[in-house]
């Protein structure tokens, strides 16, 4: 299995992404623009591994509280643990590639579960036909059977593929599917064509979703088969599902370096969707040639913080797979981002924040000031979240852009953007922006120097263990 299922395939797709037409309105009505998203400090909770962490994350509640969670790459591993924070542990394979000649020769990935009756379903990715080298597999979905909570599997036959064979040197066929309950009786798989690098969506009635019964959306109904029918391009909204509650809606994420960052997008009729204007995290590229410059958020996913399942309340989980600026796919994470999403009564103006965290090393009596995951390390523990970061530049009020840096002498800063590399310092990433003026519900951050390195602080006076250099600018509350 080549990372990340061929590079080459990512690429393109993404620039197709690039050339996307704008994503349809939704006929409901919703004020988007009174919602407000504020993003959590981020925390690796597995990893590093160069054979897992190929798929988004999918998890269970047992019937003692624990969770189960499950990774895949090629093949399908169950981690228990207390809570979805503690998914560090030994990993046991309960499901295989299939034999040579099957729709699942190249492997299997597990990418969403529901439970009924005591019989828990799985949602298979499959892949045959590979030459990853060459940009070429075939995929497919198809509906995975556990009696005995996700320790074994079975296939119960194909659910959603496309129109398209297998072709040399071309990705093909339908993936990388994620479903959510519909609330409608139905329950919905947005899926990746790689046809045309679009998301499409298939449904099924929640309470049957056998081979079969599945239809996608075409031309204002569910009449195609979703074996090889016809199915509408909805854009390129991402696979990433998950169904928010107080909302009454799906939501989709995507990962598009294009717009900026992580983006969501919502639909109360399952296939038009809106837009968040602001990301819900920045990012400064989406390079799946690794080792590169830039970190790399893949494979998201949406659950819930208790229960791993894809309804979702106004506090809800971010996941992902990360990998670290310089870092190659050996060194794969798993990252859980907690989200808090409220609806305001009138626009807030300023809608997403990112929190920035202070780090402490103990160990080496340091500290770092960060929006990004950080790599675990002994010592290494939060000190205290210094406000909220905007996530893009607003377009009627003065702002700074952040981006934090590793220093040559191995300490690391938070400044200005593009004073990384003129003092020769190693540029990390963005952190995200600061208003320059203050206003209800800011905070002000300052550059501070202890004599040995710089740090970052709420207070003026550096909290007596060091000088300002500067005041970067207002963080939000």
């Amino acid at each position: 299995m080549a990372p990340g299922r061929s590079i080459a395939l990512i690429l393109a797709a993404l620039a197709v992404a690039a050339a996307s037409p704008a994503v349809p309105q939704a006929d409901a009505p919703l004020c988007l623009e009174c919602l407000s998203l504020r993003v959590e400090a981020p925390v690796i909770v597995r990893g590093p591994f160069p054979d897992e962490l190929d798929s988004p994350f999918t998890a269970l509640r047992l019937p003692d509280g624990s969770l189960r969670g499950f990774s895949s790459n090629a093949a399908v591993y169950a981690i228990d643990g207390p809570s979805l924070d503690a998914m560090s542990g030994k990993r046991r394979t309960v499901f295989e590639p299939g034999a040579p000649g099957s729709e699942s020769d190249c492997g299997r990935w597990l990418n969403g579960l529901v439970e009924s009756g005591g019989t828990l379903f799985g949602l298979i990715h499959r892949e045959k036909s590979c030459d990853y080298d060459k940009g070429q597999t075939h995929k497919s979905m198809a509906l995975g059977r556990s009696d005995d909570g996700g320790m074994s599997w079975s296939e119960t036959g194909t659910i959603i593929a496309g129109p398209d064979a297998a072709t040399s040197g071309k990705g093909t066929g339908i993936g990388d599917c994620s479903w959510v309950d519909g609330h409608d009786g139905h329950r919905y798989a947005y899926c990746l064509r790689l046809l045309d690098w679009k998301t499409i969506v298939a449904r099924a009635p929640a309470t049957d979703l056998a081979p079969g019964q599945w239809r996608n959306y075409f031309e204002g109904g569910w009449s195609e088969d979703a074996i090889g029918g016809k199915a509408a391009s909805l854009g390129f909204l991402g696979t990433a599902a998950g169904y928010f509650e107080t909302l009454d809606r799906v939501g989709l994420i995507a990962v598009d370096p294009w717009f900026g960052g992580v983006r969501l997008a919502l639909s109360r009729d399952k296939f038009t969707f809106e837009t968040f204007a602001e990301p819900l995290i920045p990012i400064d590229g989406g390079d799946w040639a690794r080792p590169a410059v830039t970190d790399l958020i893949a494979y998201p996913a949406l659950l819930d913080p208790e229960t791993g399942a894809t309804d979702l309340g106004e506090d809800f989980l971010l996941s992902y797979t990360y990998l670290a600026p310089g870092a190659t796919f050996a060194d794969r994470y798993l990252v859980l981002q907690r989200v808090g999403l409220r609806e305001d009564a009138a626009p807030p103006g300023i809608q997403a924040g990112i929190a920035l965290t202070r780090w402490q090393n103990e160990a080496r009596g340091a500290t770092r000031s960060s929006t990004g995951p950080l790599i675990p390390s002994p010592g290494l523990r939060q000190d205290r979240k210094l406000g909220y970061l905007l996530t893009k530049a607003p377009a009627d009020v003065p702002s700074l852009k952040l981006e934090e840096c590793e220093a040559r002498n191995g300490g690391y800063r938070l400044v200005a953007d593009g004073t990384c590399a003129p003092r020769g310092d190693r540029r990390l990433r963005t952190a995200g922006w600061v208003l320059a003026d203050e206003r209800e519900g800011t905070m002000p951050l300052y550059r501070c120097n202890d004599g040995k390195a710089e740090f970052t602080s709420n207070d003026a006076a550096c909290e007596s263990q060091g000088t300002v250099i500067e005041r970067l600018g207002f963080a939000l509350r």
